[in-house]
């Protein structure tokens, strides 16, 4: 169900103009935040290699690009690819 919205009929979503909108169309009104980036917050971004995989502690998600889910997925590829099969090993 695209956005919770369950049943047979399809529906539009719309992210902006709602003023455009009859009113009585609307199911569903949802707000979503996104990171707001700043210089110092991508020139941080830039840095990951200095911290991600330090003592096996590695960093993905959608804050290491412009806050889209396909930034967290490219991100987690580059965890998975950092990730070398001899140090997957566990200390007993």
């Amino acid at each position: 169900a695209l956005q919770g919205i369950p049943g047979p009929i399809q529906y539009i979503v719309s992210l902006n103009q709602t003023d455009r909108i009859d009113p009585q169309r609307i199911l569903v009104r949802r707000n979503y935040r996104h990171p707001i980036y700043t210089p110092e917050s991508r020139a941080a971004q830039r840095r990951i290699g200095e911290i991600s995989g330090r003592d096996r502690l590695h960093f993905c998600g959608a804050c290491w690009g412009y806050g889209f889910h396909e930034d967290a997925v490219r991100s987690a590829r580059a965890v998975i690819d950092s990730i070398q099969p001899e140090n997957l090993a566990v200390a007993v």
